[in-house]
């Protein structure tokens, strides 16, 4: 008998892409999408928007010390870091530098705004990425993860899963990219 005339072998492949629809789906298609890369010529041209529905592009925030923090509120990293985020945004912004926090929350503006209102995070705007576009054009392939970039649009360097912001990893790396002494 042939292997596709077998029961048991039809059985183990329909389960199997049974499995990995069901991964597919289980998955944000965001996170699926960031996976795949982009020319890095649109990475600072590539949309997002803010929590007015503006349409925004990493090249207007250029020009001076810029983290991007790519997160989202279904990820329990990064709804655990998130106030040490909010608590360094201040300082950070205080010395001139700019956080752009992109929610990859494919549930909307609704959800991140209900989220920031519960946690009051005034220190953060609001800015989406729910297509996962700006995630992928950086190749970033998981949350939390975020990049620190220069005054002219350069990638200095990132920071893949959790980290504590108020810590003095954190200090010692944006005093090293930004010449920027964040000490308490």
């Amino acid at each position: 008998m042939s292997f596709w005339k077998q029961k048991d072998n039809l059985v183990i492949i329909g389960l199997v892409i049974v499995f990995f629809a069901g991964l597919t789906y289980w998955y944000e298609p965001c996170c699926v999408r960031a996976a795949l890369p982009q020319a890095a010529g649109s990475l600072m041209q590539t949309p997002f928007l803010d929590e007015s529905q503006k349409q925004h592009t990493l090249s207007e925030f250029t020009g001076g010390p810029l983290i991007v923090n790519f997160w989202a509120t279904w990820c329990p990293v990064c709804v655990k870091k998130m106030g040490t985020l909010n608590s360094f945004a201040k300082k950070f912004q205080e010395q001139g530098g700019t956080i752009i926090s992109l929610s990859e929350d494919s549930g909307g503006l609704g959800t991140v705004k209900a989220y920031f209102a519960r946690h009051d995070y005034k220190n953060l705007p609001i800015y989406l990425d729910s297509s996962g576009q700006l995630m992928g054009a950086f190749g970033a392939s998981g949350l939390p993860t975020s990049i620190f970039i220069d005054a002219n649009g350069n990638e200095l360097g990132r920071i893949a899963g959790g980290i504590d912001w108020e810590s003095q990893p954190v200090r010692k790396m944006v005093e090293q990219y930004f010449n920027i002494s964040l000490n308490p």
